[in-house]
């Protein structure tokens, strides 16, 4: 009754909701997307710790569905570099989320650990850590004065939680295989009751296999198709497909389509071979275009070179 109660007091979030999972449909808990994932692979591949041979640094802001109330927010931001003299590598990850009244926050660790084989590397990385979830009740306005189901916040809820990947790349390709969610992580409700629920299930994992080739147009143009694909049991494959162009190793610009849901434009700067930042907007193509202004997102990565190294082009992957 109180979950009737509540949706029927505030469709405007209700609907938000409803129409997400509609064109995103899955059975376990919701992932973040990106369109800048060839800049926050970090982030969905464990196995990407290290993989830069420098201490680097990223962070993105995504602003989803601009002109909708509750539409969902998103912050992460990822720090990594390579240990064990370059045989591994260490890095944390955190995510803090905002979709209606709904918080959430992810905190990782993460070591990867890899070695040679044929013209590249294959690293291996696990994640470990903790989802923290609240819905904030006290901000929903209610048509009833001192509606006692949303006087009180709900309890801060924090989950466990890891992923696992496997990375492969050399100078001019990469291709990745990740689990960015090993655990299912659920806030139940019943009658006077509320409760965390962290199950295994790998019918509700969430699978992402991406990949990028760099080819030289010419002297002054490189030219960058990158591919997600993601996968969940029950659900329709969602590919995101991106080819960006570098000119003159300063100048990034691209185009991007993701299956059922937007079209792209994405641009950016490599400033030097350090400093790189870039930005992309989302033209939704599903229905959700007739209510919403499209989807911004802005990323900046660093890399920190170790000891005498120092390289003096920028890295692809």
């Amino acid at each position: 009754m109180k979950t009737m109660k509540y949706f029927k007091k505030h469709m405007k979030w209700a609907l938000v909701l409803i129409l997400f999972f509609s064109i995103a449909p899955v059975k376990a808990q919701y992932d973040a997307m990106f369109t800048n994932y060839m800049w926050n692979e970090m982030f969905i591949n464990p196995g990407y710790a290290g993989s830069r041979e420098a201490i680097s640094a990223v962070g993105l802001l995504r602003d989803q569905w601009v002109g909708i109330d509750g539409a969902p927010m998103t912050q992460t931001l990822t720090l990594h570099g390579p240990i064990m003299h370059r045989q591994a590598g260490l890095g944390i990850s955190a995510m803090h989320e905002s979709i209606g009244i709904t918080k959430q926050t992810y905190m990782m660790g993460t070591f990867a650990y890899r070695f040679p084989l044929g013209a590249g590397k294959l690293s291996m990385g696990l994640s470990l850590g903790v989802l923290s979830k609240r819905d904030l009740l006290t901000d929903v306005t209610t048509d009833q004065a001192a509606d006692i189901n949303f006087a009180a916040n709900s309890p801060l809820f924090t989950m466990p939680n890891g992923s696992f990947g496997l990375y492969y790349y050399t100078d001019k390709y990469y291709i990745g295989l990740s689990v960015p969610r090993l655990i299912n992580n659920r806030i139940v409700a019943d009658v006077g009751t509320i409760e965390a629920q962290n199950t295994f299930d790998p019918q509700n994992l969430h699978n992402f296999l991406t990949g990028g080739y760099v080819f030289n147009v010419s002297s002054d143009v490189k030219l960058r198709p990158t591919l997600l694909l993601k996968t969940v049991y029950g659900a329709p494959l969602e590919a995101d497909v991106t080819v960006s162009a570098l000119f003159r190793e300063f100048i990034w610009a691209g185009l991007a389509w993701r299956s059922g849901d937007a079209a792209s434009l994405l641009l950016g700067l490599q400033i030097n071979p350090n400093l790189r930042v870039g930005y992309s907007y989302d033209y939704t193509l599903t229905p959700l275009q007739k209510i919403n202004r499209g989807s911004h997102e802005i990323c900046i990565g660093y890399d920190f070179w170790i000891g005498k190294s120092k390289i003096v082009s920028p890295r692809f992957f």
